[in-house]
């Protein structure tokens, strides 16, 4: 199948209403030149060491997609607030795109407050205009992926499942959020689009609505079997989870998966495995769910819960985003044929087009033009991806794409790892992008 549309039909009204306006300003004032823009977490989350970049790729189909159609431009010329905006600007708007360049940090790649993932290098209402819809795909897959890195972290050899689709508010948000996860290790999904599509593993359980729907567990079983012999993969009732193991019956050898929900999930599971071992089902693994974060994984496999593996749900929806925070500004303009650093209120932590170098024990946020003094000592994490609007680079798969992460998060120091009491990264910035701060 061709790639997804993380953004099906959208058009140039995806932002927020007032960044129209601020075009429309720019374009009267003949800000027409170029500008650099910074994406970049501003602070982490209370109890968080890290942040797992993703959403590179619906980021970079937003900024492909960039346009208006006639509709759009027909509605804004007739809106009252665009009364007195001259004709050019609508004009403009019609034939706009994203012509410029962008840089990027690799999805997977575990970042820290004030360095960019993303440099946009473009007209600036270009980028005043992509600012929102950045923030939101980015921002919610930055999230999701660090979340679902924090699980795995938690479970250890345990594997953790995306069951958060029923969670999100739209089928896209379910899907980049699925992409997401498994970018920052999670196993498999419950998302058919993600499975089908993105070729993400797919999990999943016999429900209690099918139960329900067969009117006698025993026929259901049977049906299960029969229609889908190497699943094996059942969900316990969850009033009488033991007496689900019972009913398995002639079922009993088909069996590999028993699902159990539960608040008390770590007594559930010691019950539920009694009942399995005494029917003769030892190898059975048990998949554990309900209300499910890290926090709660982490405390189950220390009192050594025997459980399996975990399904988790709306930690892992766009919806339960935990305030990242990612900012969108402005860095460096034209004005006239100068570039010239922006240093006022509103404009990035640091001016100028920048470069993160990885090094050693903490990181540095130098000027593009300074990185090569400091690439020998370490690994620059932004990268072309765009460049005059067309990309350079072909997205690398999924699933180098996760174990990319698992890989980057593991040598992360342990302090930094840490679910509960993380210790902050160092982040030291150059000689000269300090002393261009200064002016």
């Amino acid at each position: 199948m061709e790639r997804p549309l993380f953004i099906p039909g959208a058009r140039g009204l995806v932002g927020e209403f007032y960044q129209l306006v601020l075009a429309a300003a720019y374009h009267a004032d003949g800000f027409w030149g170029e500008a650099t823009f910074d994406l970049y977490p501003r602070e982490l989350p209370e109890g968080w060491g890290f942040l797992v970049a993703a959403g590179l790729e619906p980021a970079l189909q937003a900024v492909e997609s960039l346009a208006f159609s006639a509709d759009e431009v027909r509605a804004l010329r007739e809106h009252p607030v665009f009364a007195k905006v001259s004709g050019d600007f609508f004009d403009m708007l019609a034939e706009l795109r994203f012509d410029g360049q962008v840089a990027a940090v690799p999805e997977g790649t575990p970042v820290f407050p004030g360095e960019p993932v993303m440099r946009l290098t473009g007209s600036l209402i270009a980028c005043t205009l992509l600012e929102t819809r950045l923030l939101q795909l980015v921002g919610a897959s930055t999230a999701v992926a660090t979340r679902a890195a924090r699980l795995s972290l938690a479970a250890g050899e345990a594997a953790v499942y995306d069951f958060g689709s029923r969670r999100n508010s739209s089928g896209t948000a379910a899907l980049m959020a699925a992409r997401a996860a498994y970018i920052g290790g999670a196993a498999g999904t419950t998302n058919a689009a993600a499975a089908l599509v993105l070729g993400v593993p797919a999990f999943g359980t016999m429900s209690s609505t099918f139960l329900a729907a067969y009117g006698d567990d025993q026929l259901a079983y049977d049906a299960f079997r029969l229609h889908f012999p190497a699943l094996g993969h059942y969900a316990l009732p969850d009033d009488d989870p033991v007496d689900g193991v019972r009913r398995f019956g002639r079922a009993r050898e088909r069996v590999s998966i028993v699902r159990i929900d539960h608040d008390d999930l770590a007594r559930s599971a010691r019950t539920v495995r009694d009942a399995l071992d005494r029917h003769g089902m030892g190898d059975v693994r048990i998949l554990g769910s309900g209300h499910l974060d890290e926090h709660r994984v982490e405390k189950l496999r220390a009192n050594r819960a025997p459980i399996d593996c975990f399904a988790v749900g709306r930690a892992l929806a766009h919806t339960c985003e935990p305030g990242t925070r990612m900012a969108f500004r402005i860095a460096e303009m034209q004005r006239g044929p100068a570039w010239v650093p922006v240093t006022r209120h509103g404009s990035s932590t640091w001016p100028g087009r920048k470069q993160v170098v990885r090094l050693p024990g903490h990181d540095l946020v130098c000027l593009d033009a300074e990185a090569a003094i400091y690439e020998s000592q370490g690994a620059p994490l932004l990268s072309a991806v765009v460049a005059a609007g067309a990309r350079v680079t072909t997205a690398p798969s999924l699933g180098d794409l996760r174990e990319r992460c698992l890989g980057l998060v593991e040598a992360l120091p342990a302090g930094l790892r840490d679910l509960r009491r993380p210790v902050a990264r160092e982040i030291r910035v150059s000689d000269g992008l300090a002393a261009l701060s200064l002016r």
